[in-house]
């Protein structure tokens, strides 16, 4: 088995990494996308079968690449208090990114700014235990495939933006069930990320900022 995966091409197993990684989320995405519901999308049950899949396909994923010679540090994941802390930094900036984003679209497309603002994304009443745990799972699984495996996979030579512009095209596939605001936060944000990683190669940073994202949006929603 494993000569046989060694013999995989390169371009074979990004093909396989990414379907695995992100086929079924972008499908549903792209469905409720063209076929919205008026529901909010995301609820306790939701979340943890979410965080459940995604320690499913990571440890799936994982082998296979570990198996293809791939490790943690390959992709530029090397947990560190630094690389914490300028996380908490990536995190300010996304978010002053976000303002100036919003901002914008007040002041030119007040239509959408309201859509956005009526637009719920997670259901009241969601359990603090639910939003730490999707918390830690969810920008791991996320920003370890769409960041740190299809940029380190693609960069080579003179490859930097069209990994930036591949890594950014998925994480936006997979949002787009958040409408317009999927839209006018992910780009800008997927942007800053992957801009960060290509300059860095450190991925922990780009984790933390993430897990702090999901964490104030998703306690926003929790009974304490």
């Amino acid at each position: 088995m494993r000569k046989f995966l060694a013999s995989i091409s390169a371009r074979s197993e990004f093909v396989i990494v990414v379907a695995l990684a992100f086929g079924w989320f972008i499908v549903v995405s792209l469905i409720t996308a063209f076929h919205p519901v008026a529901a909010a999308r995301h609820s306790n049950a939701s979340l943890l079968g979410l965080a459940i899949y995604e320690i499913f396909l990571a440890t799936l994923l994982a082998a296979f690449l570990h198996m293809r010679g791939w490790t943690f540090a390959k992709m530029g994941l090397v947990p560190n208090l630094k690389d914490t802390g300028i996380g908490v930094l990536l995190y300010l900036a996304a978010y002053a990114l976000w303002i100036v984003v919003w901002m914008l679209t007040v002041r030119y497309s007040p239509q959408t700014a309201q859509t956005i603002s009526t637009t719920q994304i997670v259901a009241h009443g969601l359990s603090p235990v639910t939003a730490v745990t999707v918390s830690i799972i969810n920008p791991v699984f996320e920003e370890v495939f769409v960041v740190g495996y299809v940029m380190t996979a693609l960069k080579g030579g003179d490859g930097e933006w069209r990994a930036i512009n591949v890594s950014v095209g998925l994480r936006l596939l997979y949002h787009l069930y958040q409408g317009p605001m999927g839209v006018l936060s992910i780009i800008p944000i997927g942007l800053l990320f992957s801009f960060w990683f290509a300059r860095t190669g450190r991925l922990w940073p780009v984790i933390v900022a993430h897990g702090l994202m999901d964490l104030i949006g998703l306690l926003a929603y929790s009974h304490m």
